[in-house]
């Protein structure tokens, strides 16, 4: 890309120009109305359930903070609250076989290999002054 002339003469001017925060917004931007963020929602039969229980539970068992989300689990499984009360839990999804490690290159050339050094390569060969051939 190439270097285009700018306003500004060094490159702290340059980068305060182009910094967003800094940097004055065009008018058009600035009328702009806002979005209107969106609702939040609901809180679950679950999440309720869990504010009216935890802070007495904590309360009857002091010390045992760690625990409270344990206790509401069990609790939920059996409330009248719970929509899937006595219901299977779902099936799990089997985890897939561990695939076994990759082998280095250098091992799986050290296996295909023979004892009698049969190789194709001539780089491999060994070459003795004596012989004809020239390097």
């Amino acid at each position: 890309m190439a270097k285009t002339r700018t306003a500004t003469k060094t490159r702290t001017e340059t980068k305060a120009a182009n910094d967003k925060k800094t940097r004055p917004q065009p008018e058009d931007e600035a009328d702009k109305p806002k979005p209107k963020p969106k609702p939040k929602r609901r809180l679950t039969t679950y999440n309720l359930f869990c504010r009216q229980r935890i802070k007495a539970w904590i309360d009857a068992n002091p010390g045992r903070r760690k625990e409270v989300m344990n206790e509401m689990g069990r609790l939920w499984k059996e409330a009248p609250e719970n929509p899937n009360r006595g219901a299977e839990p779902k099936a799990r999804k089997p985890e897939p076989e561990a695939k076994e490690p990759k082998k280095k290159k250098t091992a799986a050339k050290d296996e295909g290999k023979d004892e009698t050094n049969d190789s194709s390569d001539p780089m491999e060969e060994e070459h003795t002054p004596d012989s004809d051939d020239a390097w």
